[in-house]
């Protein structure tokens, strides 16, 4: 069984003009000990589907199909249930840290708060978990005493509190929403080394959210890419990144700037996918991405495509799927 199985989650909001999709038949699978990529421009559903998976979408917003975690589904748990589940079965790292934290209140009580809680330990208890998590995500107590506040440490110091509170008490699951936004290059790479660690060393499953191909490459074990709130392809990352089945997929790769054999960015101008991510009111009544596309043709306007499988869970939902593979 898997540790976490999305299968056709729709996230819905009504609007004064009718009812809007933001996430439409959405399928994921994550095992144990694995890293699943989720990949796409911004406004394409990344962010709503982590939400979707921890219980915590916005009021007005309503979810079906079903979300399998060791085969409870989410969806139909109560919210005593999910308060539960959140940091002990699962955990979530948001992009800004500073928003996650609470300023008034010291690094150590906030990491010790989940094991309060959900392993009911004492106050001492608790302190002594929590010395034991920060140091392993880099901030030893001798240098990052329990009482510090969120203020006074730089912003790769204050992501690693949050990792710290996410993976205190132990979860199977962690999602992590871009944790390296706002992070200079060096912190970034330090940040995606010890998340890779911790997924390692706990036998964990590891939803990361990024727009970072490369980070993606080197990080993940399977992907899915996403565009207006569907996969538009998914499967294994080195079998994705081999064929780049949808034109989606292959632009968001020609985006990315290239290097030369002794590792210097070259002069090359990026390329650049023509128009923007379509929100929930003007989605074009085909493919999502059609309106973008150097491929469309007629049966693109008219019809949704299907995931097509292209080899072991590696899929695309394209009418005009490149067979080829791109030369990389």
């Amino acid at each position: 069984m898997a540790l976490l199985s999305i299968e056709n989650l729709c996230v819905e909001l009504e609007g004064p003009e009718g009812t809007y999709r933001l996430l439409d038949e959405v399928n994921l699978l994550l095992n144990k000990g694995q890293c699943l990529g989720l990949v796409g421009e911004s406004g394409c559903g990344k962010s709503m589907t982590a939400l979707a998976i921890m219980g915590l979408l916005p009021q007005g917003m309503r979810a079906h199909g079903s979300i399998l975690v060791d085969g409870e589904d989410l969806l139909r748990a109560e919210e005593e249930r999910l308060c539960q589940l959140r940091g002990r079965k699962m955990a979530m790292v948001f992009q800004e840290p500073m928003t996650a934290l609470n300023p008034v209140v010291p690094i150590g009580r906030q990491v010790g708060e989940g094991l309060r809680l959900h392993l009911g330990l004492t106050r001492h208890e608790s302190e002594t978990r929590a010395t034991q998590s920060l140091a392993r995500v880099g901030l030893p107590v001798e240098r990052f005493p329990l009482g510090l506040f969120p203020h006074q440490l730089s912003g790769g110091q204050r992501q690693r509190v949050v990792i710290a509170m996410a993976l205190a008490c132990g979860p199977d699951i962690l999602v992590a929403d871009e944790p390296t936004t706002a992070l200079d290059v060096t912190v970034q790479a330090q940040i995606l080394d010890l998340l890779a660690e911790i997924i390692d060393e706990f036998d964990m499953g590891l939803v990361l959210i990024t727009h970072d191909l490369g980070v993606v490459a080197e990080t993940t074990d399977t992907m899915a890419v996403m565009y207006a709130g569907r996969v538009v392809e998914d499967g294994p990352t080195d079998e994705v990144f081999r064929r780049m089945a949808h034109p989606y997929t292959r632009g968001l790769f020609a985006a990315m700037p290239s290097h030369s054999s002794d590792g210097a960015a070259t002069r090359t101008p990026l390329s650049t996918i023509p128009g923007r991510v379509p929100d929930a009111l003007s989605r074009p009544a085909g493919c999502p991405f059609v309106t973008r596309c150097g491929f469309a043709t007629d049966v693109c306007h008219q019809s949704v495509p299907q995931m097509e499988a292209l080899g072991h869970r590696h899929g695309a939902a394209c009418f005009n799927i490149a067979r080829g593979e791109v030369d990389q």
